[in-house]
């Protein structure tokens, strides 16, 4: 709590998070032990008097209210020109995914082996089970068990959506699993030709930030669109825009009472019963 002279101030923590939120919340106390007023003075004047200086206070404090609110709006626009800011430098903070150049690969860590491009990434991985044979006496293999996914590898956040894949296909022949990790590696080859190939429709999101499509990426069937507006022109419209309060907007139930109330010619229908009326 904030001591002032005669009151004290309970603000809760305001807090300002740039370009999203501002918290401000105030309560005024004056009734605890040691901050005590002195109402004698007060009493003496009256009720009639003390209810009028009320009211005048009272008016005073919405005057103030609405500066804040001037204030709050002016920090609304501010904050907004923040976001925009902000949402840019997501978009340019972005990094290009890494990838193999269509090459295969092998990956030491994951013990699989990895084709990709700025789009698309295939990985096979095949794991042993070994059973062991006393006559030998050593582990020998009895089968081998494949698992492959072709995803579409998006820049944001890692993130991949899976097009095709298979876990754990088993076999009990070594070539037979050979020659079915060659089939799907031939059945995808036409994902891995091209660096960047273009982005079918419904998987355009994941290869844009805030609505933009990053660098070096094409959609398929869509050109890009051009910007018509500069930077500066789109924050001085941001600066320049309306900032009516709730109150301060009609409401469409007062426009259209007024609209009525306005309205000097009457209906067909109404004109029609004044004159059978005469």
């Amino acid at each position: 709590m904030r001591n002032e002279k005669y009151y004290g101030v309970l603000d809760y923590g305001d807090e300002l998070t740039p370009g999203s939120e501002l918290k401000i919340e105030h309560t005024v106390v004056q009734d605890y032990y040691d901050n005590q007023i002195d109402l004698v003075p007060f009493i003496g004047l009256g009720s009639e008097s003390i209810s009028k200086a009320r009211d005048q206070s009272v008016e005073a404090e919405k005057v103030i209210f609405s500066k804040i609110k001037d204030s709050i709006c002016e920090w609304e626009r501010q904050a907004a020109i923040t976001k925009t800011y902000d949402r840019a430098l997501e978009y340019l903070n972005t990094h290009a995914v890494a990838h193999t150049s269509n090459q295969w690969i092998h990956e030491n860590y994951h013990d699989r082996d990895m084709i990709s491009n700025m789009v698309y990434e295939m990985t096979v991985s095949v794991w042993e089970e070994t059973k062991y044979d006393r006559a030998k006496q050593e582990s020998v293999p009895v089968a081998w068990y494949v698992t492959w996914d072709v995803d579409m590898r998006s820049p944001k956040h890692g993130c991949c959506v899976e097009i095709a894949g298979q876990r754990r296909k088993r076999y009990t022949d070594k070539a037979a699993a050979e020659k079915y990790i060659e089939g799907r590696k031939k059945a995808f080859a036409q994902y891995f030709k091209e660096i960047s190939p273009p982005i079918p429709q419904n998987y355009a999101e994941y290869f844009k930030v805030n609505g933009v499509l990053l660098p070096g990426y094409t959609v398929e069937g869509q050109a890009p669109v051009p910007s018509n507006k500069t930077a500066d022109e789109i924050i001085n419209e941001i600066k320049g825009g309306d900032c009516l309060s709730n109150e301060k907007k009609p409401s469409v139930l007062k426009k259209l009472t007024e609209g009525k109330t306005n309205s000097s010619t009457p209906a067909k229908g109404a004109k029609r019963k004044e004159e059978q009326s005469k």
